[in-house]
């Protein structure tokens, strides 16, 4: 009996971990993974250091194309920030936490098929004025992935990015 148990347990795991893996395979194949189904409202948390005028510029930059953010709200008392890493409707750029050394930010994303839920912007103050790295990382957070196309401002590698945006085939 305990093998059986253990046999189904290690099934549903070894399709789980399957059906995972297929399904971030299919989101990397795609540009845009998940579309918001209504404006996404960005909440600032007390431990970033960008400046109101660096987040606007940011969501202006998406929004000239057709890309629409609610509004932004700087969390100064942590209420919303401390519920989590995703709470739906909301893109949340926090300013400390762990980063592999390679990269210069992350993004996190919470879908559910094709809809974007919420997303989660690490972007680390020592990387706060980076050209162009606030924009991208809201592209993620917006659900776009990358492109390898240089001067795009999606390509996965900063140096070669840039102010190019354009939907790929």
């Amino acid at each position: 009996m305990l093998k059986q148990v253990l046999a189904v347990i290690l099934s549903g795991l070894f399709g789980f971990v399957l059906g995972f893996s297929f399904r971030i395979a299919w989101q990397e194949s795609r540009f845009i993974v998940a579309l918001w189904e209504d404006e996404p409202i960005v909440v600032v948390c007390p431990d970033s250091q960008l400046t109101p005028f660096r987040v606007n510029q940011a969501i202006e930059w998406w929004g000239i194309r057709e890309f629409k953010i609610s509004h932004y709200h700087y969390d100064n008392d942590n209420t919303i920030c401390s519920q989590g890493t995703f709470v739906e409707g909301i893109i949340f750029i926090r300013g400390t936490g762990e980063i592999e050394k390679e990269f210069y930010a992350t993004t996190a994303r919470f879908t559910l098929k094709d809809k974007m839920l919420s997303a989660s912007i690490l972007l680390p103050n020592r990387n706060k004025h980076m050209p162009r790295l606030l924009e991208h990382e809201i592209g993620h957070a917006l659900g776009m992935s990358h492109v390898e196309e240089p001067g795009h401002m999606m390509h996965p590698i900063h140096e070669f990015g840039g102010e190019k945006f354009w939907i790929p085939d």
